[in-house]
């Protein structure tokens, strides 16, 4: 693999996983996987990526009024649905939203590599491996945009 995605394909189980820079380096790979003496796969253990310390920088526990705002983000949560915020600019909307990890559950392995496989693809990943925090994006629709 990619020196840059051995991380992420080490996370699955039963393969493998050797990282090398460039083409030469995959030559002597294959020679020294072919030797009497092997290098030692890449190995990653899951269950130590997925150790939450839930370090945010920011907390629901934040946030002043909003509780309409916030027991629909409750309840969402609690019942694994989806919630679409909407309100004039500087509402709360994006503070809220940004916040809503902090009540999440952690992410299980399933789901984290689910998330792996879309920011592999995006070409997202980088050298992290597993994608261990939920993602944030913010969009802004055509009529809130500034003028």
């Amino acid at each position: 693999m990619p020196d840059e995605n051995a991380k992420e394909a080490a996370v699955v189980s039963e393969v493998n996983v050797y990282a090398v820079t460039d083409l030469r380096q995959a030559v002597e790979m294959i020679a020294a996987i072919r030797s009497e003496n092997p290098p030692a796969p890449i190995s990653v253990d899951p269950s130590q990526i997925l150790v939450h310390d839930d370090h945010y920088s920011v907390d629901f526990r934040e946030v002043r009024g909003q509780q309409a705002a916030k027991r629909a983000l409750e309840v969402a949560t609690a019942g694994g649905h989806n919630i679409l915020l909407i309100g004039p600019p500087g509402s709360g909307k994006t503070m809220l939203a940004k916040r809503l990890p902090t009540i999440l559950p952690p992410l299980e392995f399933e789901a984290a590599l689910e998330l792996t496989k879309i920011h592999s693809v995006a070409g997202l990943t980088g050298r992290a491996g597993l994608v261990t925090q939920r993602p944030f994006a913010r969009r802004i629709t055509p009529s809130a945009m500034p003028v």
